[in-house]
């Protein structure tokens, strides 16, 4: 990609399939926590890590950063997503054992499904 390249539509629902299984993984992962603190943790590394990553790579590459979608959009997003799982989370939990899984398994569909539109109509508006 040249610094100024839109990424190709395969590689930004890729970049959004594998988003959505780590999102879901994390989700799996902290299953033997107390919800607000698994809550809170998945906040933290869906707002926090993207923009290190992308200051990371921008340093390596040793170019400017790319434009990027509007900060407060994407934070609100986020974790609107994020309390959603825990809405879901807590209206399974009392249904079935797998209540984590399904939840998981919802966040790492809604990643994957509904961000690269997502991406796309926020970044023309950018």
């Amino acid at each position: 990609m040249t610094p100024r390249s839109e990424p190709t539509a395969t590689g930004l629902r890729l970049a959004y399939a594998a988003a959505g299984l780590l999102i879901g993984g994390a989700w799996v992962y902290g299953r033997n926590m107390p919800l607000w603190e698994h809550a809170l943790r998945l906040c933290l590394i869906v707002v926090v890590v993207p923009p290190v990553l992308h200051l990371v790579r921008s340093r390596i590459r040793r170019r400017p950063a790319a434009q990027h979608l509007p900060l407060r959009q994407l934070v609100v997003a986020k974790v609107l997503l994020v309390v959603a799982a825990v809405a879901v989370e807590l209206l399974l939990d009392p249904l079935t054992a797998w209540a984590s899984f399904v939840t998981a398994a919802a966040l790492a569909t809604v990643v994957a499904v509904g961000g690269p539109p997502w991406h796309r109509s926020r970044h023309d508006t950018a």
